[in-house]
């Protein structure tokens, strides 16, 4: 069963959304749990940042879904078309101080999921991150 949670487009709501994927990947695991919170935080900051200019408002839509091997996580928005994967990879072998600021979170993204996936859906993003669960003990 999927769990949604719609949101208004804002950077107030990260919390919201933050505090949704707390309560529905409960008994996940804590690396689990913060490597989806970053993932998404960062995929829907990017969208209320970018996918709406002019200041036009939009909803972003979480769904999440828990099984015994995997966690998915579905985020679509009705922003500008805008497909994250195509994002050039950062250069990780500039020093800090000399790389411009941003252009990692897709990076974070990648890293800290097993697959993520884009498509456009009518007029929506729709981006999927999925992490496998930890073996039990």
């Amino acid at each position: 069963m999927m769990a949604e949670l719609t949101i208004r487009a804002d950077l107030s709501a990260l919390a919201t959304i933050a505090e949704f994927l707390a309560e529905e990947l409960n008994g996940s695991g804590d690396e689990l749990i913060f490597a989806l919170q970053l993932a998404v935080d960062e995929a829907c900051s990017n969208t209320i940042l970018y996918g709406y200019p002019d200041g036009e408002a939009g909803t972003i839509t979480v769904g999440c879904t828990v099984d015994d091997e995997a966690v998915c996580v579905t985020i679509a928005d009705d922003g500008v078309a805008f497909n994250p994967l195509n994002a050039p990879q950062p250069s990780l072998d500039t020093p800090v101080e000399e790389r411009p600021i941003g252009g990692l979170g897709v990076h974070f993204i990648r890293t800290v999921t097993d697959r993520v996936s884009y498509a456009r859906i009518g007029d929506r993003n729709v981006l999927s991150m999925e992490k496998r669960r930890p073996a039990s003990p």
